[in-house]
């Protein structure tokens, strides 16, 4: 078959995990796509594109919403085989009338997987978790940062965005630590799941180093998916916001602590904090 000349679309048909794991896969693919001049459409993304300034174009339409039915994955939900042998897009893809390219584990060469699927195909659709442009997103990510900057009249009001802005306005330096429980408790056999008491060492160990680089005007802004038992004092803060509100508050720090989570790597790709992940609760944190 001959290299199609049309114009080229990537179409992402199957979104992955919550909402940080979505932005994070909805990057990916978007920066691959301004690279190379291709559209990209991911009617995926309808439910969130509100939030931000300039979204991915989330357009959907019948067809669109008829490729993502799973016919038996509701029903036997805990395998991933029959999710995808009986997911409608997989089925049809299977008899050559659309191209599906799914990267469901790491494999080298994302890039000319994809490009490749585009040699014959002008619409391609695309699936799964594990797309990595690590080179493109560091290469289009401050255009892409003012593009999933959050619309000003989600946070224009909000009184804790108005206090955390008001202290970095003031020279405040901003720590934020994630403090992820919930699932975490059993993903990985609970090994990044750590105890208050770590938490209060680190943010210790990280005040003391701060402190001997002549910086003392320190805010700790602590962020969770559960309720805190942390001692409110004038440097420091518990977010009790929405994620989106999170994302932002934590896209204005300096650090970002905590395990490793999509949560703290979307707000680390649209603002500018050093993002340290603990991935071992004995060792402290070298800012």
């Amino acid at each position: 078959m001959t290299q199609s000349k049309g114009t080229k679309k990537l179409i992402l048909i199957k979104p992955n995990g919550n909402s940080s794991n979505r932005l994070v896969q909805n990057f990916h693919f978007e920066v691959f796509c301004k690279e190379h001049n291709i559209k990209f459409q991911n009617p995926t993304f309808s439910d969130m594109a509100n939030y931000y300034v300039d979204p991915c174009s989330s357009e959907t339409n019948r067809f669109l919403n008829f490729l993502q039915i799973d016919l038996l994955g509701p029903i036997f939900h805990h395998s991933k085989f029959v999710k995808k042998v009986f997911s409608i897009v997989w089925i049809i893809s299977k008899f050559g009338f659309l191209k599906l390219v799914r990267f469901d584990r790491a494999k080298p060469n994302c890039e000319q997987r994809l490009l490749k699927a585009f040699g014959k195909n002008d619409i391609v659709y695309a699936g799964g978790w594990a797309f990595r442009v690590p080179e493109l997103v560091e290469k289009h990510k401050s255009e892409m940062a003012l593009k999933y900057a959050l619309k000003p009249d989600l946070i224009n009001k909000n009184e804790f965005v108005t206090k955390v802005e008001d202290c970095k306005s003031n020279g405040y330096t901003l720590i934020g630590i994630h403090i992820r429980r919930g699932d975490y408790k059993t993903w990985k056999k609970g090994a990044y799941y750590y105890d208050d008491e770590m938490y209060k060492s680190q943010m210790d160990s990280i005040s003391k180093q701060l402190l001997k680089q002549g910086i003392e005007k320190q805010l700790f802004i602590l962020f969770s998916n559960e309720s805190l038992q942390f001692e409110q004092t004038p440097n420091l803060l518990i977010s009790k916001e929405n994620w989106f509100i999170d994302h932002y508050v934590m896209s204005l720090c300096d650090y970002l602590i905590g395990p490793p989570s999509t949560f703290t790597l979307w707000a680390s790709l649209i603002g500018q904090a050093r993002l340290f992940h603990i991935l071992d609760k004995t060792e402290l944190v070298k800012i």
